[in-house]
């Protein structure tokens, strides 16, 4: 089959069958009430639709509840490698050491309130010429079930803090932790932002995984257009960074290692003739016209 000509989103059928399913139950317990239609065809409708909510929550490709961005378009030798939860004070120069080196730009997911914490190493980040998104103001594991008027207010709390280093409003927003919701998606709107995934990660958030599990994993998924997913900072929600006095010995023993896995990953790209650039780049490479579907 051919090959896509710009940047692949989601499938539009999961949230087809999401809001058909919905409308669906709605009509049948209608029609129950009224002694036309048995119960159990409700339940059954309630069931497949409740069905559908793990997959959206946790499976960005079935695109459930809206549209995610998964990769670019594959016509172009370019990858976008993308950096979450960060900025850290110790691990995010170490891996904007390890791009410097290697020549490569980045796309850096920040968190709002490490951000205030840390402004001098956000500056780093974008006098080095990457790019900065919004990864959520507090990054914590309600993100997906709060609600969306005020999780609409932290987004743009955490976009204003990132602007007024950038100069520049983040377009894009990743889910803390990748969970998806219809809060989600709704407060992304209200606050102008996309939804952004990946094609391949490292898992390199856990602190069982090595850099030879993490490269290994995205060398997998290594091919034009890919968004890769590597972390910056340590996953930790409820914890400090590993570089703050006040984090305790649960914080302190994940080490990131991401630049590491820059390390052995950027010259299997260059091997490869596949160019890692800023996610802004990676969707400009695309036809204008192609683009322009669900950007923010």
């Amino acid at each position: 089959s051919p090959l896509p000509a710009g940047p692949v989103y989601s499938s539009g059928w999961g949230q087809l069958a999401y809001l058909v399913l919905g409308g669906a139950a709605v009509a049948a317990a209608a029609l129950h009430v009224a002694g036309a239609a048995p119960g159990w065809l409700v339940a059954a409708l309630l069931g497949l639709r409740g069905a559908l909510v793990p997959l959206g929550c946790f499976f960005a490709p079935a695109g459930v509840f809206g549209k995610v961005l998964l990769r670019g378009a594959p016509t172009r030798p370019l990858v976008a490698l993308t950096f979450d939860d960060g900025p850290d004070p110790v691990a995010t120069p170490r891996v904007l050491a390890a791009l410097a080196r290697h020549g490569a730009t980045a796309t850096f997911f920040v968190i709002g309130d490490r951000a205030a914490r840390h402004p001098e190493v956000l500056a780093q980040i974008h006098a080095a010429g990457h790019q900065i998104e919004n990864h959520s103001l507090r990054h914590a594991w309600g993100t997906a079930f709060a609600p969306p008027a005020r999780l609409a207010a932290e987004l743009r709390q955490a976009s204003a803090l990132l602007a007024a280093v950038t100069g520049q409003a983040p377009r894009w927003l990743r889910a803390p932790i990748g969970v998806l919701s219809p809060r989600v998606f709704a407060a992304a709107r209200q606050a102008g932002l996309g939804l952004c995934g990946w094609s391949g990660k490292a898992r390199d958030g856990w602190r069982s995984t090595s850099v030879e599990d993490a490269t290994r994993r995205l060398l997998r998924a290594l091919r034009p257009g890919a968004i890769l997913l590597l972390h910056d900072a340590p996953e930790l929600l409820s914890a400090s960074p590993p570089s703050d006095p006040r984090a305790g010995p649960a914080a302190r023993r994940q080490e990131p290692v991401a630049a590491d896995v820059l390390d052995r990953l950027l010259p299997v790209l260059a091997e490869r003739g596949l160019r890692p650039v800023r996610l802004d780049e990676l969707l400009q490479a695309a036809a204008p016209d192609s683009q322009a579907a669900g950007r923010p």
